[in-house]
């Protein structure tokens, strides 16, 4: 096949469903196409397949070089966005959440017709093959979830659960069947034995044999091609040669980092700025990259004695969480979480220290994606502008209390040897490293977590500055505000950068149907359509929003536009 029907570009959360759905009509030729490599089902990575997220450790399934801005006057940091078979889905930590209705109502509001709560749930209900949820009465869903059972939880978690309810936090069974604040176990993107990613429930066996689908993986799709405002293809790299791809109709699925970037580097987006690099305007629409938002969050690391951790053999990360709402004004309800993680690694150590996070996950405040050069090889500027918006820093420090509040519990303070708040880098890498040193590292862990506890905690706390110590069952250092907010970290969770919206609106990119304003045959279909953050991790809405937009793509024959630049 030389000419196709659909051009999707990234085979992450989204692109796999697209591919899956969009060839299911064997008359429809399909081309994917993905930049890092291929995960074919007799051939899934160990790492990836594991229902502890190791992939996330596994610097081959990433972008290189990326950095991140993560608020006004911080420096830049390493910032990871996936770059293998399955995107985001492949390296997450699983966690499956919908969100809350008022998320999706919001996005209607803003323009995207279609997109309500009740337009979207039907499509999250025909994803999601929910073990833990009577199935009697339907047929098999493509997407694996469910939930580690109460009786495996670890004696911590069981015992913050239990300090929560003497507050009057609820019992949640289903989370995502009944929205709102709670104690909930996590679902889990997994069965029995794997993770479920989106390459693996979607790009089956079945749907690979198709004649009408074909898969170029490990190939940079670096602009798109244009006949005037109309894409006819796009240009990538594969194998050492440039290749022109052809296709009636091109969708973007790199994500809300580089699917804006593609659009940029294209010539679609604020002119003067892609003017000053040398870049020729096509179609000025400014809200190209704008808009960029996502959820802050902090750990703190708690070393357990043995009778409160997680069974060695289980191999699980989140555990349990609980939405509360921050109560302050003009913000929606259920806008914080609190969050318990069982293990901080694959490695035998990793259940000796739990984790306790705090999250924003209703947050107002938005950054930028931009273009610092033309060339597809430099990566694009991320600044997150984290609590930015003055509505944020004091719910993100009302979770924060809350959680430091209930480890101060008397019978919380027994279950755990101490305390520590992390700096602000992704948990995971703070307790992991690869290879030989690794290896000599994990050994050393072990030893030094099953220490007396004052040689543990010297020398935790050495290692995690400009993190402390702040509390055990004797004594307590209290932490400050200050403390608290230099210890926030944006989650893998950008969204938001190609908003649906309003043609008038200047900083919305696509229609409801996630066409490009003012361009024919482009279509964007990722995170980075949502017009407001979801109060979630991203990956089960972005696969929702694929399940939608492959509906809208066949029941919607694209319509020239002609914007002028």
């Amino acid at each position: 096949m030389n000419q196709f029907d659909f051009l999707i570009v990234g085979g992450g959360s989204a692109g796999a469903v697209l591919a899956a759905r969009l060839s299911e009509d064997p008359a429809t030729r399909v081309l994917l196409v993905e930049a890092g490599r291929d995960t074919p089902p007799n051939a899934i990575p160990a790492d990836i397949a594991d229902t502890f997220p190791s992939s996330s450790l596994n610097p081959d399934y990433f972008w290189p070089k990326l950095e991140a801005v993560r608020s006004t006057g911080s420096p830049s940091r390493p910032y990871l966005q996936a770059r293998v078979m399955g995107g985001g889905s492949s390296v997450m930590g699983l966690w499956a959440l919908r969100g809350l209705p008022g998320d999706y109502d919001d996005w209607l509001a803003a323009g995207a017709a279609g997109w309500g709560w009740n337009d979207v749930l039907p499509y999250f209900r025909r994803l999601e093959n929910d073990a833990d949820r009577d199935q009697s009465q339907t047929t098999a869903k493509p997407y694996p979830i469910q939930r580690l059972p109460r009786e495996e939880w670890p004696a911590i978690v069981k015992t913050i659960e239990q300090a929560a309810a003497a507050r009057g936090v609820r019992e949640v069974q289903d989370v995502n069947e009944e929205p709102g604040d709670g104690f909930f176990a996590i679902p889990l993107s997994q069965d029995a034995n794997s993770r479920a990613s989106s390459a693996s429930a979607y790009l089956t066996d079945a749907v690979r044999r198709r004649g009408n689908l074909a898969i170029m993986s490990e190939a940079h799709v670096t602009s798109l091609r244009f006949d005037g405002l109309r894409i006819i293809g796009a240009t990538a790299r594969h194998a050492g040669t440039i290749k022109q791809l052809s296709a009636r109709e091109t969708i973007l699925c790199a994500g809300a980092i580089y699917s804006p970037t593609i659009l940029m580097r294209s010539g679609i987006g604020l002119a003067s700025d892609l003017r000053r690099l040398g870049i020729t305007p096509i179609l000025n629409r400014p809200g190209v990259g704008r808009n960029l938002q996502n959820h802050p969050y902090l750990h703190i690391a708690l070393t357990l004695p043995p009778r409160s951790r997680l069974a060695g053999h289980l191999r699980r990360f989140g555990i349990a969480a609980m939405r509360l709402s921050s109560g302050a004004s003009g913000c929606p309800g259920s806008d914080v979480l609190v969050f318990m993680i069982g293990r901080v690694s694959p490695r035998s150590y990793g259940p000796d220290i739990a984790m306790m996070g705090a999250a924003l996950y209703a947050p107002f405040s938005r950054g930028r994606v931009t273009l610092t050069s033309a060339d597809p090889d430099v990566p694009p500027c991320v600044e997150f502008r984290l609590l930015d918006d003055v509505r944020d820093p004091p719910r993100l420090l009302y979770a924060a209390r809350y959680a430091e509040s209930l480890l101060l519990e008397p019978t919380v303070a027994a279950a755990y040897k101490d305390a520590f708040l992390l700096p602000p880098v992704l948990s995971l890498h703070q307790f992991n490293r690869p290879g030989f040193r690794g290896n000599l590292l994990a050994i050393a862990a072990k030893t030094v977590l099953n220490a007396p506890a004052p040689m543990t905690r010297m020398i935790m706390n050495r290692l995690i500055q400009p993190g402390r110590w702040f509390a055990n069952r004797f004594t307590q250092l209290p932490l400050t505000d200050a403390e608290i907010l230099a210890a926030v970290a944006p989650m893998v969770h950008p969204s938001g950068t190609c908003a649906m919206g309003r043609p008038d609106n200047p900083m919305a990119v696509l229609d409801h149907n996630c066409r490009v304003h003012g361009i024919s045959n482009l279509r964007v279909v990722d995170a980075s359509v949502m017009p407001r953050i979801p109060s979630a991790n991203t990956n089960l809405p972005t696969i929702m929003v694929s399940e939608r937009a492959a509906d809208l793509i066949l029941s919607t024959p694209e319509k020239v536009a002609r914007v002028e630049c």
